[in-house]
């Protein structure tokens, strides 16, 4: 299988501008204008030693001319349109800056290719990788290994990856010396520790007597950290500075501790633009009191005196009724007495103890936090097998019709209950092999098709990763529980990296995967649908550690990812329920940094605006999404920390945020931003999940067939636009703007240092000047055509008119930028005006597409469909909507469609119903038979729906496919005189 690389996903994009632009002004040939700078004087001897070694060695390094003043402009400026709390200097005055991204959205692509754009750029070429683990470096250059075609098709740059070793230290010369882009991984462990040991510090014959970190040094690389949470120790941190880096860009979903943030993709966001699997919880709770003693002990805490922390079998005084509560006891205690509950009779808290977290019960003995006594484990256990089952089964008849391969991850308690007394796959016996042996013959017998998907022997489907502990000659290996951070786990964990492509591939029986410890950074599967954990949940991180190992979109056959939000859904098999897990989940993220189930002042940033002077659609930014959270806890709606209080209740009907302030006020979009701030939105119970119905015999009657082959006919279109009135305003908008600034530089006798990494020095003499030199400007022309598809002509007459043009030969990019941007908009503006549609051959979604697309089965939630009353009037018994509350638009048209007796058929259109405009495709909300008013013709319509007639509340490109698609409508002979065929209703005015 090869795997297949989106390089035009938006998110990703944001993430590597928002590194690109914090060197914005740094010239692409600042190596040779550093020439001129190295003739000044070292101020100190590290700076002549320093001098020295690079000319020694020969090394074409990385140049930084910008001040650190510049750097923090630009960094402010990334802050703002991110929507990210706007610093007033640059943290510990160094260049260290953050990127958040959560686990499965492409990290480690993101940080590629974000070499490739800084080399193309900035001409910077030496780079160094730097992980905490043998591990992650193994996944990190598989995943280079994979994406290499993929970067060779988009950029011509060459270049060299290399993985540092302290048997072969000399490859760090040509790493050093080499004018190509290089790339190199090595783990902290090759700097870090005793310098006596580490081969890096030791001076070599074959590298002239120098050190291999001389080498490394002289070149002033850019660092990319990822994990660095898991280097932040002093020791690691003075590592780190040895390689006197030019910048260090460090990588994560989970920082321990901020510096200069530029980018933020947090597990809310992920999972709101879809791009990770969403979590369905299946819980497995025992129902009916403990008959004997249960106890679950979950901590053990000195809080001005020992407390345990346990869940016990508690007689409540209302109605006497014994259910599970998590209660604080003391030591020396009576469980009999802190229950009420006759089963405890003689226990009692004998000793507490915090490391380890423990308690000694008489007459039981110890027990270690995250260990039960009692209950009926062994049962839920059984039944969380069967489950994982049932829903992988389930799975494989729903996938396998889309090339999708289905696995399965079970999480077990200790090895010895997958491997029993066996010693290998084949031998092994525990109670969980039995079961799941069993379990699995019994559950693919209830259906034909699931027998038919996996006939082989259970054996052939199942296998287990523990670490192994070698054998005696003659004798097994054994095997041994680890907590996943060990050393000896690395042989299990490399052999899951080296075979994800066969693991992934059909022809590869194995499906269920064993495993003791949940699996550390570094692997994954986008495959993994369902993960069963047959143990206690106990540590800090376990939960986010155990969903992480799935949360990535699944692939194809082809290595094509499949974002579809029916398919891309993760299930977890948890003993314990949907709220337990979601509120653990959600603890585990809050102390890991993750402002989930808040409201953060940057919430707002991405919200579209329009400039009411300048007509520009931007981003709100920082400064005016604060306002707003400001206003929301000046009107009781959100605390000062961000938490959503009980006046926000959007599922009432006509629920407002109360009246508009005299600033951007877009309430639609401000209930919609803090309704995904909900953990809700990441965690769903699998009892809330339902599959639709499709009613066949609709899309195969000649009514419909009719009906389909009307609204869907392909059109093409052209746009008329007034060159002359174009041109003015396009020029208009372009004078208004302020001037772009030239390409500067500061000029210090400490600009050595500056360029030998941005070090902290004190000021000297320094000056600003324009940067003087010859550089090659780019082709404006082809790039503002592509960008417009406007004529060469018109683009020259735009250009020369604005009496800009020596502002494009001073900053070639930032005016190509400010051109492109108002050409956009005044293009967008006449396209309102001018478009015009015909009819060709051809249908935009052929009908035995949707039949097709149709039958197969999808999984929503409840929380975001309609259930059809009238199910003979629609395509099928749930229809899936874009908004919750109970007043969302599309829910009341969905309500009202259904009701109304004149309406015969309604469906909302698939999203691969498109139509293209000139500002994109577009994709209609619903499709319509109605009655006339006599009751006898049947009167085809399209509506899109929305909250409200005003324009100026709307993105510039929406206005533009709306009137495009009036247009293309039209043309398709739909609707009458009196009612249109397509138009946008809105909740006090439908339009049927």
């Amino acid at each position: 299988m090869e795997f297949k690389f989106d390089a035009h996903q938006e998110f990703q994009q944001d993430a590597i501008a928002a590194v690109v632009d914090l060197f914005d002004g740094q010239p692409s040939d600042a190596a040779s204008l550093m020439t001129t700078l190295q003739g000044m004087t070292p101020d100190s001897g590290d700076q002549v030693r320093a001098f020295e070694i690079a000319s020694e060695v020969g090394a074409v390094g990385n140049n930084l001319i910008l001040d650190e003043a510049t750097i923090l402009q630009n960094l402010q400026a990334v802050q703002d349109r991110n929507g990210l709390e706007v610093v007033s200097e640059l943290a510990g005055g160094s260049l260290d800056f953050d990127i958040e991204m959560e686990t499965g959205t492409g990290k480690t692509y993101v940080y590629l290719r974000t070499i490739f754009e800084l080399a193309r750029n900035y001409n910077f070429t030496k780079f160094i990788i730097l992980v905490p683990s043998v591990a992650i470096r193994e996944g990190v250059t598989t995943s280079i290994k994979l994406m290499t075609n993929h970067f060779k098709d988009l950029y011509a740059t060459p270049f060299d990856l290399f993985v540092y070793s302290g048997s072969t230290p000399e490859e760090v010369q040509s790493f050093a010396t080499s004018t190509s882009v290089q790339i190199m991984v090595m783990t902290i462990d090759s700097l870090r520790g005793d310098k006596n040991t580490r081969v890096i510090y030791q001076t070599r014959e074959k590298l002239n007597g120098l050190r291999p970190i001389d080498y490394l040094k002289a070149t002033h690389p850019v660092l990319i950290m990822d994990e660095p949470q898991n280097m932040e120790s002093l020791l690691s941190q003075s590592a780190v500075g040895e390689l006197n880096p030019l910048c260090t860009l460090r990588y994560s979903a989970t920082h321990r501790k901020t510096r200069n943030v530029v980018y933020r993709l947090d597990p809310v966001d992920a999972h709101e633009l879809g791009l990770v699997k969403q979590i369905v919880v299946a819980e497995a709770l025992q129902e009916g009191a403990d008959a004997t003693p249960y106890v679950k002990l979950q901590s053990v805490r000195n809080d001005r005196g020992f407390l345990a922390c346990m869940e016990l079998a508690v007689r409540y005084k209302t109605g006497g009724a014994i259910k599970r509560k998590t209660l604080n006891v003391k030591n020396g205690q009576d469980l009999a007495l802190v229950t009420d509950n006759s089963a405890y009779e003689g226990w009692r808290v004998n000793e507490l103890s915090i490391e380890p977290e423990s308690v000694e019960l008489f007459p039981h003995g110890w027990i270690q936090a995250g260990e039960t006594i009692g209950g009926s484990n062994d049962s839920i256990y059984r039944e969380m097998i069967r489950e994982t089952i049932r829903e992988h089964l389930r799975k494989e008849e729903m996938l396998r019709p889309h090339g999708i391969k289905v696995l399965s991850l079970f999480f077990v308690d200790k090895v010895a209950s997958f491997l029993g007394d066996g010693y290998s796959n084949n031998t092994a016996n525990g109670d969980f092999v039995m079961w799941f042996d069993e379990l699995l013959v019994e559950e693919r017998s209830k259906n034909s098709k699931w027998m038919e998907a996996l006939p082989l022997d259970p054996v052939e489907y199942r296998r287990a990763y523990f670490s192994a502990i070698k054998g005696k000659k003659g004798q097994h290996d054994t095997f041994k529980d680890t907590s996943g951070t060990s050393k000896a786990d690395d042989d299990a964990y490399d052999l899951i990296m080296r075979d994800k492509a066969r693991l992934l591939d059909e022809s590869e029986p194995v499906r269920f995967i064993f495993s003791h410890s949940a699996l550390r950074e570094g692997w994954d599967n986008p495959n993994v649908f369902q993960i069963c954990a047959l143990r206690e949940m106990g540590e800090a991180t376990e939960r986010r550690q155990t969903i992480g190992r799935g949360l990535r979109l699944p692939v194809n056959q082809s290595g094509e990812r499949v974002p579809d939000k029916g398919i891309a859904q993760l299930t977890v098999v948890a003993n314990e329920s949907y709220r337990e897990f979601a509120d653990s989940l959600q603890k585990e993220y809050r102390d890991s940094g993750v402002s989930i189930g808040l409201v953060r002042p940057g919430e707002f940033a991405k919200i579209w605006t329009t400039d009411e002077v300048t007509g520009e659609e931007k981003r709100l930014g920082f400064q005016g999404s604060k306002l707003i959270w400001d206003e929301l806890v000046e009107r009781s709606f959100i605390d000062k920390e961000g938490k959503v209080t009980a006046n926000f209740r959007p599922e009432t009907l006509g629920f407002t945020l109360g009246p508009v302030p005299d600033f951007f006020w877009p309430q639609d979009d401000i209930i919609d931003v803090m309704l995904n701030c909900r953990i809700e939105r990441i965690v769903k119970t699998q009892r809330k999940r339902v599959s639709r119905k499709l009613n066949k015999e609709i899309y195969s009657s000649p009514w419909f067939e009719d009906f389909w082959r009307t609204i869907s006919q392909k059109t093409t279109y052209r746009v008329t636009l007034k060159r002359d009135e174009v041109i003015e305003n396009a020029v208009n908008r372009i004078k208004a703007e302020q001037p772009i600034l030239p390409l500067r530089v500061q000029v210090t006798r400490a600009g050595v240092k500056l360029v030998r990494g941005g070090t902290k020095t004190s000021e000297t003499a320094t000056r600003a000047a324009e940067l003087a030199g010859t550089y090659q400007l780019p082709d404006i022309i082809a790039e503002l055509q592509e960008a417009t598809s406007l004529t060469r002509k018109t683009l020259v007459d735009v250009l020369t008119r604005s009496g800009k043009l020596d502002e494009f030969i001073g900053n070639p990019n930032d005016f190509i930028a400010m051109v492109k941007r108002n050409l956009q908009n005044v293009v967008a503006a006449a396209i309102q005006e001018g478009v015009q549609y015909e009819k060709i051959g051809g249908y935009v979604y052929e009908l035995r597409e949707l039949q097709a697309d149709g039958a197969e089965e999808r999984d929503l939630f409840l929380d975001r469909v309609y259930k059809v009353e009238h199910t003979e009037k629609t395509d099928f018994d749930y229809i899936q909507i874009d908004s919750e509350g109970a007043d969302a638009p599309e829910r009341q048209f969905a309500a009202k469609l259904d009701s109304r007796e004149d309406v015969k058929f309604f469906m909302k259109l698939p999203s691969k119903f498109k139509i293209e405009t000139p500002v994109g495709p577009y994709n209609p909300d619903w499709a319509i038979i109605k009655q006339d008013e006599n009751g006898e013709d049947r009167i085809y319509m399209i509506r899109e729906t929305k909250s409200t007639w005003d324009e100026s509340k709307r993105r510039p490109t929406e206005n533009a496919k709306i009137k495009a698609a009036t247009e293309h409508f039209k043309q398709l002979g739909i609707g009458t005189d009196t009612v249109p065929g397509y138009a946008v209703s809105v909740p006090d005015e439908w339009r049927l």
